[in-house]
């Protein structure tokens, strides 16, 4: 095995799915239900829970499709699906891990190497 010298994630991402489907209309409808898509990131500490309070806040004001909630350890985002297609739940999840290393890779970097911004 060796060593991990790799930092541990400040940000931890949980996937969930709701759905306002019974039993009853899977058996007789099938999958194609609409489906929400939640997705939980948690920072394991003040710093990071505040990154991604500020992080939530422009996903607000930017995306109108999905909706955003703090909590106490993080944010929460829910993406509602007319139906349940497992390509666009794979392309949502991919989406929130690439996401995820964005903003863990903004709380790694020092406040004073962050690039200038461009006028």
């Amino acid at each position: 095995m060796g060593n991990d010298t790799r930092e541990p994630d400040k940000i931890i991402l949980s996937f969930g799915m709701e759905s306002g489907a019974s039993l009853w209309n899977l058996v007789f409808e099938g999958f194609d239900q609409e489906v929400v898509l939640v997705s939980r990131f948690s920072g394991v500490d003040s710093d990071t829970v505040k990154a991604l309070y500020r992080f939530g806040a422009m996903i607000n004001e930017t995306y109108k499709d999905c909706r955003v909630k703090p909590t106490r350890h993080g944010i929460e985002i829910r993406k509602t699906l007319p139906e349940n297609d497992a390509a666009l739940i794979s392309e949502w999840t991919c989406l929130m891990e690439n996401v995820r290393d964005e903003i863990l890779n903004l709380t790694r970097t020092p406040p004073d190497e962050f690039p200038a911004k461009a006028c």
